[in-house]
């Protein structure tokens, strides 16, 4: 008897190991979801409370919560190995701040801002290595602004601009060393000049 409650004893220390505190939480993966907003199969009510999903393997695919059936606050996403996916806070079921991604080796994917759901400010994109691989502006959804192209090495290749997704302006093309050897003239994703240095 003595050593049946010594094997329970440790399963629930080992379980309460594995998944963190004992707690109350609603898993997505026993819910409906229409237009963004969160359900219970049965009733069809929205939901509202602490969420903590799980891969098959054990490991936490995804905490946060629920308000009103919509995405709220802070939440956080995990790759089945248990390293963290991407993390970044939601507005009534939008994504609004920044929010980081990352590749399941741990390294950063990307950088990114949003409004109320709407892509805006600059992003950053990386290699898997975790090298910066390019810096992209956006505003309403659309690439207009800035925008960078890096080799893996680190060296800046490209830099210009964008205006409603396309190329405008001036874009600057450099060597490894960094010298400038082109300089392209866009207009509205049309290329007008090109200038050889």
């Amino acid at each position: 008897m003595k050593y049946f409650g010594f094997v329970f004893a440790f399963a629930t220390f080992f379980f309460s190991l594995n998944l963190g505190p004992l707690e109350n939480f609603i898993s997505l993966n026993d819910l409906l979801r229409e237009n963004r907003v969160y359900y219970f199969k049965e009733n069809k009510n929205p939901v509202s409370g602490p969420v903590k999903t799980f891969w098959n393997n054990g490991y936490v695919e995804n905490t946060g919560k629920l308000l009103n059936g919509l995405k709220e606050e802070g939440w956080e996403y995990f790759h089945d190995n248990g390293k963290l996916r991407a993390k970044g806070s939601y507005k009534k079921g939008k994504k609004n701040g920044n929010w980081l991604t990352f590749f399941n080796n741990g390294n950063m994917r990307s950088q990114e801002v949003y409004a109320d759901g709407v892509q805006s400010g600059v992003w950053k994109f990386y290699y898997r290595s975790g090298n910066i691989r390019t810096e992209e502006e956006y505003k309403n959804n659309n690439l207009e602004g800035v925008w960078r192209f890096y080799l893996e090495t680190g060296e800046l290749i490209e830099s210009g601009y964008q205006k409603k997704g396309v190329r405008d302006g001036v874009l600057e093309i450099f060597d490894k060393s960094g010298d400038l050897i082109k300089k392209e003239t866009w207009a509205m994703g049309v290329l007008k000049e090109v200038k050889l240095y």
